[in-house]
């Protein structure tokens, strides 16, 4: 239970005076009383919603920020990360165009806690992935009246935040008297599917939702229902490098090669790097993701209030979300220096400009689909004691789970084809936003462009991953609040216990099969599977390098079931998912209790609000896991390596626990009438990852050289704790307009860091380096042939010494080859540090004539950056980043017009690149987006409506240590909606 502070003006006096002497009244006189026949109306729009979210900001003690329901049925965006973005501090992370994740005041997703109705939910992640983070994509906002974002800590509030505690609060019957219900239909337009290469998807896709509630027995009774269905299709553009590499001149061999390629005048070099690195791209491509989302959420409410004082509410919500993508991808990997024909390094080491022989155009095809599945039982009861006590129990068993939707719970398939017509390929990233590709071909096609045919066509091999995630989460939490009343002292204490019990458990397998191993007798037995796609101007056309600038304008595409099938009857393979071979299980009992003090009193004739708590947690963790243990690597065709591991597997076990003590103090003044000045002190805490704190250790199933790693997980890590001071002032100065201004700071403690250490494991040896290969590349050189990774590979196995392993053959380790070093990835407590920031906002209605606007903006600083020179292990802090909000609108006569741009600067986004063998950062580029809405109440129960997302089609684009190592560019694309709703 919470009491909301107030100081009782002298008109509030004299209403209690009133309903007071009422109260006196007989009850045998009612009848004497008229019936009361006055129409209710309730105020909605965008002005009302903006005054009842600023009046919470306004009566809560910390800093709290809301967005409310403008309707029934009818929140602000269709999606709520998009509408938390308006929100000062709040920035969002979008998967495909669509907001999905939010940062506050520069922590990222899983530094913030997301409640639902107060309690906290379990989240699934994805079906690979095990999370904190909560996706708002799951969550329809039609059934959503209010959402909460505390930035401060409270003692009455779980923890969980350090960024903030989200609170999202659903519709109940007993919020409204009688019978309200509302329908709405969408029909959406995603101009990315007009766009996409092939045309796939549905141009047109419905969105339907509907809540209905009513009260019966006078208002002892209340039930609740809404529902929703969404569809959306969409296609993905993009280009992309999946890491760069990086080499030392402290490597002899490296620095040797250098050496003698500047000699020969075949690289120039005009590195200023002070440590000697050199970065080096590992591929370059391109991908069109075809992508079919269905959204389905349920929630049903029953109240039953049996006395005056006494309120029982059960509730069940249900949440689904499907996605299938199809991904069509293509472009070209780059071996490393030793197959440098010519190259140039530009001041920041980076190989720029490489020309490197050989190689093939790929093709790979991949399927990916994913159920996420939210379910929630909750009970509730509310009872008002006596006039001083209030009670309060709630209790709910929520799951969350996400499994791979293909077959045998295989949530990715991909087959790999590649184009052989190449002398020598190029990419260059010296001046384009996305890096050129171009290519010398052995045999050029006479009077066309087109010089790969499908002839040229070969396979590699198909690849299946599976995977499933589940986490339970039972809680019961029991309140009170008691209205003690000593006059400057206290007037109300608040105190509480919970018990949470969450158990997260995820599971995964990887395996590839054959397809041939681009055997070169197999050359031409996809000739006739193969289809050729034109690119057009317009694909990545936003982007220079795209569009028009790219020199390689068409690529293949096949079927990749067909291929599969046909490949399994070539091959002699099957393509299903292995049996898991990850299993990790983190189970987490926290008991937690809490007291709080307020008071209400004047300073100086000031009225003045005093909230002081503390919350003591105590949490038992316990995790377990599979073990597998490598038994060896394998060289499996010029590019392509595999770690085999043994059939033997184990459990581990490990246990730890730890206890936090959270106070908190939060003081409001009231320095003149609407000037308000509020200081709020907090400890609040933000637990690790779950995946994080698996009990294992594993190593890559790819270990291509220079990308040999590992991760060994740490179920001891301890829960990162923040002490924050938050200062602000605010004045409202009219209905639904105020202007304010904050400063605040967060020390962090027990930051983790990603320790990466060189392991070695007996038994484990690099046939890469071994004196096999080492043979293999001095013959190649006597013989003038560049020894690329294939030609080496060649030789091994056409001078005997490849090894039959199935229906391949392969290089395998030997006793006389080196034993490999592993870059092993542990997370560990080991930094601390602070953040500082300014948040200011102002939101303004122009007296009656309807129109007004809001404007907030945050600035956030830290005290530890990224030093992009160097690739020793450092910790930086990724997400934060500056970020602004500009909204005008109009709310007048039943129309409502809506325009906001949303801006967020740069931002390290990641400190991990899958291909780059080693520490590398991702940096996020700043990005702005403008979203448009309008309606028209038609009349009392008609409304109908326009929405536009991204209308100037903003594209995104992340880099790695320097502009020039791109890493993703993805185009971007506007969606719009067009509606009506119908109220009963």
């Amino acid at each position: 239970m919470k009491h909301t502070m107030f100081t009782k003006t002298k008109l509030a006096a004299s209403l209690s005076l009133v309903l007071g002497a009422a109260a006196l009244i007989p009850a045998q006189a009612a009848d004497e009383i008229p019936a009361d026949d006055t129409e209710v109306i309730q105020v909605t729009g965008i002005r009302s919603s903006q005054a009842k979210a600023m009046d919470l900001k306004r009566t809560s003690a910390g800093v709290v920020d809301a967005i409310s329901a403008e309707d029934i049925g009818k929140f602000p965006d269709t999606n709520l990360a998009e509408s938390l973005q308006r929100i000062t501090g709040v920035s969002i992370d979008r998967v495909n165009g669509e907001g999905s994740k939010v940062t506050v005041r520069g922590f990222g997703p899983d530094f913030n806690l997301v409640l639902f109705n107060g309690r906290t939910m379990p989240t699934s992640g994805t079906a690979s992935e095990s999370t904190r983070s909560f996706d708002f994509a799951n969550i329809a906002s039609e059934s959503v009246s209010e959402v909460a974002v505390s930035k401060t800590g409270r003692a009455d509030l779980p923890s969980g935040g350090i960024g903030a505690t989200i609170d999202i609060r659903t519709a109940r019957p007993f919020d409204n008297d009688g019978m309200v219900a509302t329908v709405t239909g969408k029909v959406h337009h995603d101009t990315s599917v007009d766009d996409s290469v092939d045309g796939s998807g549905d141009d047109y896709t419905p969105e339907v939702s509907g809540i209905f509630s009513n009260t019966f027995m006078d208002d002892t009774i209340g039930i609740g229902v809404s529902a929703s269905y969404k569809k959306r299709d969409s296609t993905i553009t993009k280009a992309g490098i999946d890491g760069w590499r990086q080499f030392n001149t402290e490597d002899s061999a490296f620095a040797t090669w250098l050496e003698n390629k500047t000699a020969s005048g075949e690289l120039v070099d005009d590195n200023q790097n002070p440590h000697g690195n050199y970065f080096y791209a590992r591929n370059m491509g391109f991908s069109s993701t075809d992508v079919e989302r269905e959204r389905y959420n349920a929630q049903v409410v029953f109240q039953y209030a049996p006395m005056d004082n006494l309120v029982i509410t059960t509730d069940y919500t249900y949440s689904k979300l499907e996605d299938e993508s199809y991904v069509d991808s293509f472009g070209l990997w780059f071996q490393g220096y030793n197959s440098v024909d010519t190259a140039h390094v530009d001041e920041n080491g980076t190989f720029d400009v490489v020309t490197e022989f050989g190689g093939d155009y790929s093709g790979t095809m991949s399927m990916e689909a994913s159920e996420n599945e939210n379910k929630s039982l909750g009970l509730n009861i509310d009872w008002q004691v006596n006039d001083d006590l209030a009670l309060s129990f709630d209790a709910h068993d929520s799951s969350a789970e996400s499994n791979g939707a293909l077959s045998n719970g295989t949530n990715r398939t991909f087959f790999i084809k590649g184009g052989f017509n190449f002398d020598t390929k190029t990419y260059d990233a010296s001046s384009t936003e996305i890096p050129t590709l171009d290519a010398v071909f052995t045999n050029p096609v006479p009077g066309t462009d087109v010089n790969l045919l499908p002839e040229h066509y070969n396979s590699l091999f198909a690849g299946m991953v599976a995977a499933k995630n589940e986490t339970d989460l039972t809680q019961y939490q029991f309140d009170g609040s008691y209205f003690i009343d000593i006059p400057g002292i206290v007037d109300t204490i608040e105190f509480g216990m919970a018990y949470t019990d969450m158990e997260t458990r995820a599971w995964g397998s990887y395996d590839q099969q054959s397809a041939g191993w681009y055997d070169p007798a197999n050359l031409g037995i996809w000739e006739e599977d193969m289809e050729l796609v034109l690119l057009g101007k317009d694909f990545l056309g936003d982007f220079s390098g795209g569009g028009k600038d790219i020199r390689i304008p068409y690529y293949y595409t096949y079927n990749q079931k067909t291929s599969m099938a046909k490949a399994e009857d070539l091959f002699g393979v099957q393509y299903v998912a292995a049996p898991w071979q990850d299993d990790h299980k983190v189970q987490e009992e926290t008991t937690s209790a809490y007291i709080q003090l307020s008071v209400e009193t004047e300073l100086m004739e000031m009225p003045l609000n005093v909230l002081l708590g503390g919350r003591y947690e105590k949490t038992d963790v316990t995790a377990s896991s599979l073990q597998t243990v490598a038994e060896e690597l394998q060289w499996i065709s010029g590019q392509e390596w595999f770690t085999q591991k043994s059939e033997e597997q184990t459990y581990t076990r490990e246990t730890s626990d730890y206890s936090e003590f959270l106070p908190n103090l939060d003081i409001n003044l009231e320095i003149v009438d609407d000037l308000i000045a509020r200081v709020s002190l907090s400890k609040t805490i933000t637990r690790p990852t779950l995946g994080q704190m698996k009990a294992t250790n594993s190593l890559t199933n790819q270990p291509k050289p220079g990308s040999r790693t590992g991760f060994s997980g740490n179920p001891g890590l301890e829960p990162f704790s923040s002490d924050n001071i938050d200062l602000s002032l605010e004045y409202y100065y009219d209905e639904a307009s105020y202007v304010s201004a904050g400063w605040f700071n967060k020390d962090v403690e027990n930051f983790l860091q990603t320790t990466i250490s060189e392991v070695q494991y007996d038994g484990l040896r690099d046939p890469y380096v071994g004196p096999r290969a080492e043979l293999a590349r001095s013959q190649l050189a006597a013989d003038g042939v560049p020894a690329t990774d294939e030609n080496v590979f060649q030789w091994l196995i056409d001078n005997g010494y490849g090894e039959q392993v199935g229906d391949n053959t392969v290089i395998r380790q030997s006793d006389d080859d080196p034993v490999v070093t592993w870059l092993v990835n542990r997370p560990n407590n080991v930094e601390d540090l602070r953040t500082h920031g300014w948040e200011i906002a102002w939101q303004h209605w122009f007296w009656d004539t309807g129109f007004g606007f809001q404007a907030n903006a945050t600035f956030v600083s830290g005290d530890t950056e990224y030093d992009v020179e160097t690739t020793t292990e450092q910790f930086a802090l990724p997400g934060l980043s500056d970020s602004a909000n500009f909204s005008v609108f109009y709310d007048k006569d039943g129309l409502q017009a809506r325009a906001a741009y949303n801006w967020r600067d740069d931002f390290l986004s990641g400190t991990g690149q899958a291909e780059a063998g080693g520490p590398a950062p991702q940096f996020t580029e700043s990005y702005g987006q403008l979203d448009v809405s309008v309606s028209y109440e038609v009349n009392d129960q008609l409304s109908i409506f326009f929405e536009g997302l991204n209308v100037l089609e903003e594209e995104q684009r992340i880099h790695g240590r320097y502009k020039e190592q791109m890493l993703s560019a993805t185009q971007g694309s506007a969606r719009y909606a067009i509606g009506a709703s119908y109220k009963f």
